[in-house]
């Protein structure tokens, strides 16, 4: 968000003076009542200054708790006035997170949960504004979040009695399960599918939906007991279930194993819980069978969105044309990045194509993404998000939106002992032997056009026979940025020329030999990385990027194990503060605050000392002069009093 926020003058309310970072601070901790009451104070045009993606969502929040107790004692007029103040930090958020160019799911949550109220208070146009809103600005970068948005599109259209539109939403959502991060969520809205096919009269639908979510494999056993009520009620008793003509023998089986164990008392209040762990065991099993091995699951989703969608509603028909058809027997799906995962995935997908020359692996991405994969010969890229395709027709699908580094790495941690290199390979069916045989280096090929950029650019401003050190600023996620990037700059800046990256306009560091790179393509902004002779980067892209263009890089780790990211990049030193603070790796992530100082940010990474950034930047210059012949002069030595 904007950077004033951190340098700007302490705001003055009579005797009161707000720190804008301490009203960061209140508001990463939740402590929405006295931020939402400081902001409050602020002059209506001074509030820009305070737009910080952790304040500003607090003070919705805020806003919206105030709204309900005026609406509940019926105070009209307050209830009106705390809705206009709420509708302006919201347009503020918006308007800063456009202005900056960046959209942190703080935004979209802010969004959601004003949309939800809005709702309730049956405004319902405004409500679709703030939703069609955040579609727009790509909360498709959320998966789970997206989702959400999409079912109130579903609902919104449902309570304006238009049915029609309702139901073509949710068999959009509920045939696409590749864009769901938590197969939790796909019961849902096979749930409000059935209600709204209900609804619609087609009963035939409403009872395929049901016995579907039992089929379909997700463990939240409280959803799939939600459908054996509901099926319960629709047949009146559980024997007609089983004696129904119209219910196959499988979805009898599953229903009849389902009732089963809701009618199973609850071991655990007489020690004997693992009883009941071993029933849930079960079942799960007995639907993971059937959903993976004779593929019911997956095909009944696409089955409902072919046939029944096509018949009753002829203008989405054209959604499912290109499922009819398999392209090729390998499907990967992601629906979200980052870039450093993509990049994480690549060695895997070339084993995998080794392995299976005569196949082709379709990779399904969001578009913005495709530019990581430009002159990938592994990979044909499908357009995720509007690309129609039947996952149950391929060989096989592997769905990285539901992302299994994440899944492995919050079942092992702190003691995570594998890469996610080597996350992505097994979840490919790729072994150890068979990656390290075809290679464990991210993959990135720079397009011929981008190479003649860099090259152009070196030219243009210099740098041929400089020694030119490139630095990201910053991560996607706050836990893992270096909070001292800018004095590193201006030290490095002394001695080298240095390039600066960013996805956003950058602010600041106006030093000498500083120059910012925020205004070209990724590719563009890659093969100028490319051409650098050392990287400096936080956990992110530019880490993973080093390897596969072989420059030399110093990442900077806190939270997360440098050792286990950078196990496979032989030209990458790794720093942390492990030896000042020994919860260094705790694995934590954006949404879990530092358990030293309830922060957002992380302590570790500010312990990482400038002298050793320096020093390890000195070791990776030197090794490079050794390890090939010198063209032009290097500068590799920083005096201490540069610091």
């Amino acid at each position: 968000m904007s950077e004033t926020t951190q340098h700007m003058e302490l705001f003055s309310s009579g005797n009161h003076r707000i720190d804008p970072a301490e009203l960061e601070y209140m508001a990463f901790s939740g402590q929405f009542e006295q931020v939402y009451s400081l902001f409050k104070r602020i002059a209506p045009d001074e509030r820009k200054n305070y737009a910080n993606k952790y304040v500003l969502n607090q003070v919705v929040w805020g806003g919206i708790v105030k709204l309900r107790k005026f609406l509940a004692v019926q105070n009209e007029e307050a209830a009106d006035d705390e809705k206009f103040f709420i509708d302006e930090v919201v347009t503020l958020f918006i308007d800063d997170c456009r202005k900056n160019r960046n959209f942190p799911r703080e935004f979209f949550q802010t969004l959601l949960y004003w949309s939800d109220e809005l709702v309730k208070l049956v405004l319902q146009d405004e409500a679709m504004f703030y939703i069609e809103t955040a579609l727009d600005c790509g909360c498709n970068k959320f998966p789970e979040l997206q989702l959400q948005f999409l079912s109130r599109v579903a609902h919104i259209s449902e309570d304006k009695g238009n049915l029609r539109e309702a139901y073509v939403v949710l068999v959009n959502l509920v045939s696409r399960p590749y864009l769901m991060n938590d197969r939790n969520l796909v019961q849902e809205i096979l749930f409000d599918l059935s209600q709204t096919a209900l609804k619609i009269g087609d009963t035939s639908n409403y009872k395929h939906l049901l016995f579907l979510g039992l089929r379909y494999f997700y463990t939240d056993m409280t959803g799939r007991q939600n459908f054996v009520s509901q099926i319960g009620k629709t047949y009146r008793k559980p024997y007609r279930v089983l004696l129904a003509g119209d219910v196959s023998p499988i979805d009898k089986l599953l229903f009849f194993i389902h009732w089963l164990y809701g009618k199973l008392p609850d071991f655990g209040a007489i020690k004997f819980g693992f009883i009941n762990k071993f029933v849930k065991f079960a079942v799960l099993a007995v639907v993971y069978v059937i959903n993976y091995l004779w593929r019911s699951g997956e095909a009944g989703l696409q089955q409902i969105a072919i046939s029944e969608s096509s018949q009753q509603f002829p203008e989405t028909s054209a959604f499912f044309e290109k499922s009819r058809n398999p392209r090729s027997n390998f499907l990967i799906t992601r629906a979200m990045g980052g870039i450093g995962d993509l990049l994480m995935m690549t060695p895997g997908i070339h084993a995998l194509k080794q392995k299976y020359p005569g196949e082709t692996i379709f990779l399904a991405i969001p578009k913005n993404y495709f530019s990581v994969f430009r002159n990938n010969p592994d990979v044909q890229l499908i357009d995720i998000e509007n690309d129609k395709f039947d996952p149950s027709q391929f060989r096989k699908w592997f769905n990285f939106t539901d992302c299994p580094a994440a899944r492995t790495e919050a079942r092992t941690a702190p003691k995570v002992k594998l890469s996610r290199v080597e996350i992505f390979a097994r979840a490919l069916g790729v072994n150890r032997f068979q990656l390290k045989k075809y290679g464990t280096k991210p993959r990135y090929f720079i397009d011929n056009a981008d190479a003649q950029f860099a090259e152009y650019f070196w030219e243009e401003n210099g740098l041929t026979e400089k020694t030119v050190i490139g630095v990201q600023l910053q991560a996607d996620e706050t836990y893992r940025n270096y909070p001292h990037t800018e004095k590193l700059v201006e030290a490095l800046s002394r001695s080298f020329t240095v390039l600066i990256f960013d996805a956003k306009p950058i602010s600041g560091f106006h030093f000498s030999n500083v120059i910012k790179i925020d205004r070209f393509s990724i590719g563009q902004a890659f093969a100028l990385a490319g051409q650098c002779d050392l990287l400096i980067a936080p956990d992110s892209a530019f880490v993973h990027l080093s390897a596969a263009l072989d420059v030399h890089c110093v990442a900077l780790f806190g939270p997360i194990d440098g050792k286990m990211r950078t196990k496979h990049y032989p030209l990458c030193e790794y720093l942390d503060a492990s030896k000042q603070l020994g919860c260094v790796s705790c694995w934590r992530n954006e949404t879990i605050p530092c358990k030293l100082t309830n922060m957002r940010t992380s302590v570790c990474m500010g312990d990482i000392r400038i002298p050793q950034i320096l020093a390890a930047v000195n070791r990776g210059l030197r090794h490079q002069i050794n390890e090939k012949p010198i063209t032009k002069e290097v500068t590799y030595e920083i005096l201490e009093q540069s610091v």
